[in-house]
């Protein structure tokens, strides 16, 4: 264990945030040990939770500079092929695995489902609690299983698809606290349909020429098309998409089609949002092109900004606060609901 560790390299925004407490967990057994820590245990404990299970650091916004509380890092190592079919491959990955790197595995092999993730950061363990997403996939659509293990008790749990109860950028494993994910199984498909209706996946095939893509050309144009809107991780502080698209009623879209014909739009078809009822439309609206009309892409004040290629990612230029951020966040969260009306909501954890 640690103490006042530097958690700079931990999370990709590049805050210089310390915890009080640190642990890197690489195998099961340290799991158990971690569960008899005094340190760990009193945080755990706390009337306010002072426990934070850190995984690759790309979707963690820190509110201060000093996490005062017990930081976990499981870390576990393995790509394990466990079932295999004429048709699908059941494969287990674990947390600690980086999350792009699995998916040039899977690609590389042949196995459909998660080509539109590429180049997602982030490690495997992160990717359920926020069913992450991009181009028309969310990683819910492949998972089978999430495997977990109580900091309370030890014990491990073992949450099939349906528990794990995914919705858009959200998971049980947000609320439900205690639950360490150590590994992931999913189901991956020998041969699929591709996705190449979203985003600019098909514009970008066309443009160079490729008629009949493959499962690797897929997952290249996502590669691509990210390199040329994203800022490169390591290099400018981001945690890539900042908010969470907005989620709209359809007269609520129709109003902003009136001022904006051009507002791009897609068909929400499960309602994410409890308050709304399942039966209810909605529409979703990019949430960056929300912030793009009302101003702010390439927008920078002091040490942060708006990238001034995607209006969704807010970035850190280095020498800042996290505060700057969270400042920034409330500017930006005002503008577009005075000039559209509309809430937007951030998809990066606030801790």
């Amino acid at each position: 264990m640690d103490k006042d560790f530097s958690l700079r390299e931990l999370n990709t925004f590049g805050f210089d945030v310390k915890a009080r407490y640190f642990q890197e967990l690489k195998t099961m057994d340290d799991v158990r040990e971690l569960i008899k820590n005094p340190e760990f245990i009193a945080c755990r404990n706390a009337t306010v939770s002072r426990l934070l299970v850190l995984s690759g650091g790309s979707n963690i916004l820190f509110s201060s500079e000093f996490f005062d509380g017990f930081v976990v890092y499981p870390n576990l190592k393995g790509i394990e092929v466990l079932e295999e079919t004429a048709e699908t491959v059941k494969i287990r990955c674990y947390c600690g695995e980086v999350w792009k790197d699995f998916v040039d595995y899977t690609v590389a092999h042949n196995l459909y489902g998660l080509e539109n993730l590429a180049d997602i950061p982030g490690k495997v363990g992160a990717a359920p609690v926020q069913n992450i997403g991009a181009y028309g996939t969310e990683v819910k659509d492949t998972i089978h299983q999430v495997h977990t293990i109580d900091l309370t008790t030890g014990e491990t749990k073992v949450f099939s698809n349906e528990e794990c109860r995914f919705s858009y950028r959200n998971s049980i494993f947000k609320t439900t606290k205690n639950h360490l994910i150590f590994a992931v199984d999913f189901i991956l498909k020998k041969h699929g349909d591709l996705k190449l209706d979203y985003g600019n996946i098909r514009n970008y095939l066309i443009a160079n020429n490729i008629t009949n893509p493959t499962l690797q050309d897929i997952a290249a144009t996502v590669k691509a098309i990210r390199a040329e809107k994203l800022p490169e991780v390591g290099v400018v502080g981001s945690v890539g998409s900042f908010f969470q698209n907005a989620i709209v009623p359809v007269d609520k879209y129709q109003e902003i089609k009136g001022l904006y014909p051009e507002v791009p739009y897609y068909q929400v078809e499960i309602p994410p949002l409890p308050s709304v009822g399942r039966n209810d439309k909605l529409i979703k609206i990019p949430s960056g092109w929300l912030i793009d009309r009302a101003g702010w892409k390439g927008y920078r004040e002091n040490h942060v900004g708006v990238w001034d290629k995607q209006a969704l990612v807010l970035v850190h230029y280095g020498g800042g606060q996290p505060q700057e951020i969270l400042d920034l966040m409330k500017k930006i969260q005002d503008s577009v609901k005075t000039k559209f009306g509309v809430d937007i909501k951030p998809e990066v954890n606030i801790v």
